[in-house]
């Protein structure tokens, strides 16, 4: 083999170059192992990277799901505000029409809708019809007491009259909504509440005939003309009152009716109403409760000419005795009679089962006990709401 000679010089520069070239390798190695270490970790191996690296940090976006969130509104508030489901409460507020009021006799009447076909049973119903501007579809008596073409004038004889033996059968074929009578007839009721529900009035006094008046305006859906007719009342008993004399209230006043001879009542409300105005004081003698629940039975002349009675209020309706056809000498000797203080009432007023009857009733009795100060009678029409007779 030729033995080859490399001068120093060369030989030098060929180890420097050798040296070089390894070192690049290394180098070159190096790189590459820190590429991969950076793209692997390089924030840990540079600290500026790191910073750099808040791209990461910036990818907070997409740990704040931000869209996420926002794709909370999507998030199905619209099914939640699907409250449409919930705001149907109107439909459900409005769809319930039903009517309900405790009644005088405290039985719960309920209806569906307000009434509009009303049956009278009693002759105090046709009192609150009249009042409340209601024709009824029937009514009880058309001739006697409670003088119907007093309340409805002449339209009172197209208002179809009910027997006086009145059956389901002939209450049935008018297709009443209401029925209305009077607190003490619940036999009646029970009898006819299977054709309609029967409504019926508390007749024991004022409190309790408003009462009635509120709660049929209610039912009939005349609120309005309820609250008028109270308040008509209470403005022409005030009116009326304000007028008393002094001492008005000691007045001794009989209440009856009859044939041949006369019965002194304190069933109705029309003696506490008097004495509750200071307008004057029934006189009734001492006796048992009858079975109406209060004194009303007949009394001798005897009696009545022992409490002298300086007022008389005569019930009376077609046939029934007037005070020019009561021969009895003690009639003859009252006080009443001598000085001509007696008050004839045709509409059963005295009985005070209806406000208007007891409107009409009270200015027929002050006119006959102080016809001075109150100067007629009193015409039922007076009370009347404008336009109800005639």
């Amino acid at each position: 083999m030729t033995d080859l000679k490399v001068p120093k010089s060369l030989l030098g520069s060929i180890r420097g170059f050798a040296a070089l070239t390894a070192l690049l390798l290394v180098m070159a190695a190096c790189g590459d192992a820190e590429s991969d270490t950076t793209e692997a970790a390089a924030p840990a191996t540079t600290a500026a990277p790191a910073t750099t690296a808040a791209p990461a940090t910036t990818e907070a976006p997409t740990a704040t799901a931000a869209p996420a969130t926002t794709a909370a509104p999507t998030t199905e508030a619209p099914t939640t505000t699907a409250a449409p489901t919930t705001t149907e409460a109107p439909t459900t507020t409005t769809a319930p029409t039903t009517l309900t009021v405790t009644d005088g006799s405290g039985r719960e009447i309920t209806l569906d809708s307000p009434a509009e076909r009303i049956l009278c049973v009693q002759d105090n119903c046709t009192d609150l019809t009249s009042d409340l501007g209601i024709v009824p579809v029937a009514m009880h008596r058309g001739d006697g007491w409670g003088s119907f073409a007093a309340y409805y004038g002449e339209g009172a004889a197209a208002i179809p009259v009910l027997g006086d033996r009145m059956s389901v059968e002939e209450v049935a074929q008018y297709e009443p909504d209401l029925i209305i009578g009077r607190v003490g007839e619940e036999e009646v009721r029970d009898a006819l509440e299977i054709v309609a529900p029967v409504y019926l009035v508390d007749i024991g006094g004022v409190d309790a005939l408003v009462d009635g008046w509120d709660d049929v305006g209610f039912l009939t859906g005349r609120e309005a003309e309820a609250a008028e007719a109270i308040a008509r009342f209470s403005s022409n008993v005030q009116t009326l009152t304000s007028s008393l004399p002094a001492g008005a209230v000691e007045t001794r006043v009989a209440v009856g009716f009859g044939d041949t001879n006369w019965m002194i009542w304190d069933s109705s409300s029309f003696c506490r109403f008097l004495h509750s105005e200071g307008a004057g004081t029934c006189v009734f003698p001492e006796q048992d409760v009858s079975e109406w629940g209060s004194p009303d039975s007949e009394f001798s002349w005897e009696f009545v000419l022992e409490v002298d009675p300086e007022v008389w209020v005569m019930i009376t309706w077609p046939g029934s005795a007037r005070k020019d056809t009561v021969t009895a000498e003690v009639w003859l000797q009252t006080t009443a009679h001598r000085e001509g203080r007696v008050c004839e009432e045709d509409s059963a007023g005295s009985f005070g089962h209806g406000l208007l009857m007891l409107q009409w009733a009270y200015q027929c009795y002050l006119n006959a006990g102080w016809p001075d100060l109150y100067d007629h009678p009193g015409d039922l029409s007076v009370w009347l709401p404008a336009g109800s007779a005639g």
